[in-house]
């Protein structure tokens, strides 16, 4: 087989897609994308200064999840996150209150038909036509861009299914079949339209508060570039 013969075609990765009873990752079928090529120094040169709302957590490992509600938050360009993402010091600027030994920061849940609104031509580097989704690229997708760390808390999205491309660093995932739904003490509080989060900290669990989330059988995930 040649190097840029994909392992399924369209309509065969869709099939998959909309049967699947647990977690799979895809190799190989997004190797020709432009996207694969969006990393932050990239990014940033296509943004121009333009800013973006980051989240920021505390590094240190809690028994209770960081939601949203507890976060700090700053306007940003990719720029000044890059910088302080090396780990420079920044002694003025959006991320000067945070050190970067003890926070992480995440631009998480942008649109990128939002964000990229005066640069269209970028939506058709994401090409879901190959998952058997024609007409489906960059604009109907969200760009996710974190430092080491960053992390959403445990949560069930009510809609659909997700498909996510990684396109620099690694990201793991913590997934649960839909059974083990009580045991991860699901809550609407912190209030999310169309989410349904964990009280437990997924990561750090708090067994003596949650003794129930010792029933769950948890699909841990690590996506490389160029995986679905």
């Amino acid at each position: 087989i040649g190097e840029d013969v994909k392992p399924f075609t369209p309509g065969k990765a869709k099939e998959l897609v909309m049967s699947l009873q647990q977690p799979a990752v895809f190799c190989n079928m997004a190797g020709d994308w432009p996207a694969l090529h969006w990393n932050a120094k990239y990014l940033s040169a296509v943004l121009d200064g333009r800013t973006i709302q980051f989240r920021l957590g505390l590094k240190t490992v809690d028994l209770v999840p960081q939601f949203e509600t507890r976060c700090s938050y700053v306007e940003a360009t990719l720029e000044e996150f890059l910088v302080w993402s090396s780990g420079q010091p920044c002694l003025s600027g959006p991320f000067s209150c945070y050190e970067y030994s003890r926070y992480w920061a995440y631009a998480d849940y942008k649109y990128v038909a939002r964000i990229f609104e005066d640069k269209p031509e970028i939506f058709q580097d994401v090409r879901w036509s190959d998952f058997g989704f024609p007409g489906r690229s960059g604009k109907e997708s969200t760009l996710w861009i974190g430092s080491e760390g960053a992390n959403t808390p445990c949560h069930l999205d009510s809609y659909g299914c997700n498909l996510v491309l990684q396109v620099q660093g690694r990201k793991r995932w913590h997934l649960f079949p839909p059974g083990d739904t009580s045991f991860l003490y699901p809550t609407r509080i912190p209030y999310e339209e169309s989410s349904i989060f964990s009280k437990v900290n997924v990561a750090n669990p708090d067994l003596k508060r949650f003794p129930e989330f010792r029933n769950t059988t948890a699909h841990v995930v690590t996506l490389s570039p160029g995986q679905v």
